[in-house]
């Protein structure tokens, strides 16, 4: 018999799905591209490595697409497997802010 959990993905700042999902489901996020503010002091070296300790993530991409006087955006992608979408935006809120998840990529697990 299934157990089931219930699972939110954040497609938008404004936009979630929700549904219920197995828990042994072999369907998950693998790739998440996030527009993102932050202060221009905070490295990206620092932000990168610490999405990086979060489980289910194995890659971490950042660009700098504009610089202001206080102010950098930045292109995110982060891909893996099962990745978390809120314990994402949880850490990137400490960081700064995510002005739009620009693409959201969900795989079936390989058997």
């Amino acid at each position: 018999m299934n157990t089931f959990k219930y699972r939110t993905w954040y497609l938008d700042n404004d936009l979630q799905v929700r549904g219920w999902v197995p828990s042994n489901s072999d369907i998950g996020v693998t790739k998440l591209t996030l527009d993102v503010l932050k202060p221009r002091e905070i490295s990206i070296t620092d932000l990168a490595l610490a999405l990086g300790e979060i489980k289910g993530i194995n890659n971490v991409e950042i660009y700098v697409t504009e610089v202001d006087a206080k102010t950098e955006t930045l292109k995110i992608t982060i891909s893996g497997w099962n990745i978390p979408p809120e314990e994402i935006e949880e850490l990137i809120n400490k960081y700064g802010s995510i002005r739009s998840i620009d693409a959201v990529v969900v795989s079936r697990k390989r058997q």
